[in-house]
């Protein structure tokens, strides 16, 4: 992963208020580990969180522009 991809959680975390399937965007990659700083938001477009998370604990989102 890179920064600024979307990514979807695949586990809860309620130690950070984040359930399986929060939507973010990575803003920072940990070089030493795989750990990235990822910016969740709520339905509204509203930062809900930023947290660092693991790899395993997140999905890349392939989304694909809708404009012709």
């Amino acid at each position: 992963m890179k920064e600024h991809d979307v990514v979807a959680l695949t586990e809860d975390r309620p130690a950070d208020g984040l359930h399986k399937g929060d939507v973010g965007a990575v803003v920072h990659c940990y070089q030493a580990v795989e750990m990235y700083e990822v910016e969740f938001i709520d339905e509204r477009g509203h930062t809900k969180r930023i947290a660092s998370i693991p790899a395993p604990q997140l999905m890349r989102l392939n989304l694909l522009s809708l404009t012709a």
